[in-house]
């Protein structure tokens, strides 16, 4: 927790989908395996980017939010779900 606490506080909010995308990946597809759990979590990490831009750009508007408000809201709830949530969800 103390790391990921440092890399978000180093590279910003954008980390928030690095540190959540795997956490996703494992409850998804129920497996511990790490050669599959690399590439969906990096496939389910652009899916989250491509979500967090498409809201970013407000449709019918001019008006753009900054993306690291986006991340943010997409996963500062599943950061903290997976904390509290603690050693329950492990495999």
């Amino acid at each position: 927790t103390l790391l990921a606490g440092s890399v978000t506080a180093f590279c910003g909010p954008l980390a928030f989908i690095g540190i959540a995308a795997p956490h996703i990946a494992r409850l998804i597809f129920k497996t511990s395996n790490h050669k599959l759990l690399i590439p969906l979590s990096a496939i389910i990490g652009v899916i989250m980017l491509l979500i967090a831009d498409i809201l970013t750009q407000l449709p019918f508007t001019n008006f753009l939010i900054p993306i690291n408000t986006t991340t943010s809201l997409l996963g500062v709830p599943i950061v903290l779900w997976i904390v509290l949530k603690g050693k329950k969800m492990w495999i």
